[in-house]
């Protein structure tokens, strides 16, 4: 259970992608700036990810929603996250941090913290669905022990994707120097274009679930 949730979060989620778009709104902070911002959106990470798996069959149930309507949903948001950050040169990961940081700067940061930085760019709802996928797959009917320890395998798997994150936000002006500002430009806009085309898988096995679709 814990290698194929794995497998079906990583790519999704990619702790690896968000945490080199993020690093790009945080230059310019100071040390303290960037610990305060970074400790919120690793909580907000949190509070999104294992909520999804806490709630996810009551919200469901309360909307009249199937997974496959989610991939539908959350892979188009994806696909629209992933154009806008390919068109847009401002929230560069390696854009030249300021010597002195601006107070709007840091205020209008802070009320970004959970959209976008969290939502959708750090968990978005790609990940949420496949998130409600594995929820559906780890109930095991008749063995609530079995269930929980799939539910604990999955959520397990969440910490460990915000852990990723953790990594490359807390080490990103160390990859910024290493890189220069033309090489993170680089990874950016093909971290973007990746992101993309995941957002059109989940589209397509959307698709392909909604429609009965044997070959698309």
């Amino acid at each position: 259970m814990f290698i194929s949730s794995f497998m079906a979060l990583f790519p999704v989620a990619n702790p690896v992608g968000s945490g080199f778009i993020v690093n790009g709104f945080l230059s310019g902070l100071d040390e303290q700036e960037r610990k305060t911002v970074v400790r919120k959106i690793l909580v907000n990470y949190l509070l999104v990810g294992l909520g999804s798996l806490a709630i996810g069959h009551f919200v469901l149930s309360l909307f009249g929603l199937s997974v496959p309507v989610i991939e539908l949903g959350g892979g188009l948001l994806i696909c629209k996250t992933a154009l806008q950050w390919l068109s847009d040169s401002d929230a560069s990961f390696g854009s030249k941090p300021k010597k002195v940081v601006d107070p709007i700067h840091v205020s209008t940061l802070n009320s970004q913290v959970f959209y976008p930085l969290t939502f959708p760019i750090s968990i978005g709802p790609g990940s949420i669905s496949v998130i409600f996928t594995l929820m559906a797959s780890a109930s095991a009917k008749g063995d609530w022990i079995r269930s929980a320890i799939n539910y604990a395998i999955i959520a397990f798997v969440i910490v460990l994707m915000c852990l990723i994150l953790y990594f490359f936000l807390s080490q990103g002006p160390k990859i910024v120097n290493r890189l220069g500002n033309t090489g993170s430009m680089i990874i950016n806009k093909m971290i973007a274009f990746f992101t993309f085309c995941v957002g059109i898988q989940i589209v397509v096995e959307g698709l392909i679930k909604v429609f009965h679709l044997a070959v698309l």
